[in-house]
């Protein structure tokens, strides 16, 4: 096996284990709240998720390609969840909730934003 193809192997295991651990700490979080506390839950966690990403992003430069894909696409990716922030989206919409799916909408897309922005900023005031 060359070279280029064991580093891939190792970054796709890298993020295998890590959205594993990711997914794992997110139904354990989702799990322990109620279920009318689910949409503040996803929110929480894609905020959280994203400004890991900030963060790290932050410090790519020093970071292993295979720790970056772990905590990136791995841990991150596994911890925030589109299909369900989309869900609670498509339910608001089923029910006539117009309203209340555009300000979910656009209130978890400015945070989540924001969240990577400024753990992206964290991330670089640490480094300095």
């Amino acid at each position: 096996m060359n070279l280029a193809v064991n580093e891939r192997f190792g970054s796709w295991l890298a993020v295998a284990l890590g959205g594993v651990i990711g997914s794992a700490v997110r139904w354990a979080v989702q799990a322990q709240v109620a279920d009318t506390h689910v949409d503040l839950v996803t929110v929480g966690l894609n905020v959280v998720g994203s400004m890991l990403v900030g963060i790290v992003l932050a410090h790519h430069h020093r970071l292993a390609d295979r720790t970056f894909h772990l905590l990136t696409s791995g841990f991150a990716g596994g911890l925030t969840t589109f299909s369900t922030f989309a869900l609670s989206i498509a339910v608001r919409l089923e029910t006539g909730a117009l309203l209340d799916a555009l300000l979910h909408s656009l209130g978890t897309v400015f945070s989540v934003l924001l969240a990577a922005g400024i753990g992206y900023r964290l991330g670089r005031l640490v480094r300095s």
